[in-house]
């Protein structure tokens, strides 16, 4: 080594001594490898450097493209760091890349002092990354969850009703082979295994409803809220109920589907479940100032106050086992697309009287995004 050299280095030596510089050596991951100076002595070896120097938060892939180009350097001025000793320090950064060791670097040399409060706002803003890290994380989880749930419910949907469209054909030939010398008892199993075949096929198929529900819809469109009620009162069987529309339906921008599903299900569940053979179901919308109420009220059996969460849960119905009985996806579905919405819903149904059920939508004037 030469004297020239000697002395060049006795020299950064004594002003790394006096705290005029420091060295951070990186690894490619940003864990520190070594430090020269006590300038830099905050920096852990084997830790993060973005443990220490907050701004660095966000900016790694810029420090590792300097590899590119070694002669590009990255420069921070005025940043605030975090020290062992929790004093306020504000330091200059230059990053550059090493090409012999072929790793980042860092030479810091002094600033300004800094505030406690830029101290406590880099911590902020650190935090703030940390959670939107978090936040793009989780998102990116869930995107993956509906989609293996959305194709989980669309093999479940499809694939299963092979088996049981080759029961009906089995029924079927079980009929067609046993001729008039069938016993009664006989074709009443033979038919009721035929009437569960199909209902089973109908839950199927709500199951995949009920999984997409909220991602196929269109945008939001102006929606003539007394026709769409009137279209839907007039598209129902008749069964020899009266369907009464009342009170103020006004034009609303919203999403016309969700919102057809919601009340096309409460009035056709109204009069489907009717125990008696006439009977009113009352349709009324209330319009408040974020709000409209849709109210589908009917003078039927009513429902146990204690099944009034359970009915809202897919696959449950009171009337399973009756002729043409529902999937038991219909309430769900419909609580599903209103607070899919932003609204909510309520049952109201009165246990002295044992008569009478009405279901309160709350549907928002504005959809939320």
């Amino acid at each position: 080594m030469s004297d020239g050299e000697w002395k060049l280095i006795e020299a950064g030596s004594l002003l790394a001594q006096f705290e005029s510089f420091g060295l951070i050596w990186l690894n490619q991951d940003l864990t520190v490898e070594d430090t020269f100076g006590p300038l830099v002595g905050f920096v852990a070896i084997g830790q993060p450097v973005t443990d220490q120097i907050l701004p660095l938060i966000g900016l790694e892939q810029d420090i590792l493209s300097l590899r590119n180009d070694p002669r590009m350097v990255l420069e921070l001025p005025a940043v605030a760091v975090v020290t062992t000793d929790q004093k306020s320090r504000k330091l200059n950064f230059t990053l550059f890349w090493n090409a012999s060791r072929d790793c980042p670097m860092a030479l810091a040399y002094k600033s300004a002092a800094q505030t406690e409060l830029e101290i406590e706002l880099s911590r902020q803003i650190r935090a703030r990354l940390m959670a939107e890290q978090e936040v793009t994380a989780k998102s990116k989880e869930l995107a993956r969850a509906n989609a293996d749930l959305e194709s989980f419910a669309a093999i479940v949907s499809h694939d299963l009703k092979a088996p049981l469209r080759h029961l009906r054909q089995m029924t079927e030939v079980a009929f067609d082979k046993a001729g008039l010398d069938q016993s009664p008892v006989m074709r009443d199993m033979l038919r009721a295994i035929e009437s569960q075949s199909l209902r089973m096929s109908a839950m199927l198929t709500a199951l995949l409803d009920y999984s997409t529900l909220g991602r196929k819809y269109e945008g939001i469109e102006p929606v003539e809220t007394r026709q769409l009620i009137a279209t839907i009162a007039a598209s129902l069987p008749q069964t020899g109920h009266r369907v009464v529309i009342e009170g103020h339906w006004p034009l609303l921008s919203t999403l016309r589907a969700p919102l057809d599903l919601v009340l096309r299900n409460l009035v056709g569940n109204a009069l489907q479940h009717h125990d008696r053979p006439e009977g009113t179901v009352k349709v009324r919308c209330a319009e408040y100032p974020k709000t409209l109420i849709f109210s589908v009220a009917d003078d039927g059996p009513g429902i146990d106050p204690r099944h009034h969460e359970a009915i809202f849960l897919p696959f449950r119905t009171l009337n399973a086992h009756a002729e043409g009985g529902s999937s038991g996806m219909g309430l769900a579905a419909v609580k599903k697309a209103v607070e899919g919405a932003g609204g909510k819903i309520e049952v109201i149904s009165d246990p002295a009287t044992a008569r009478g059920t009405t279901f309160n939508v709350h549907w928002p004037k504005a959809i939320r995004d």
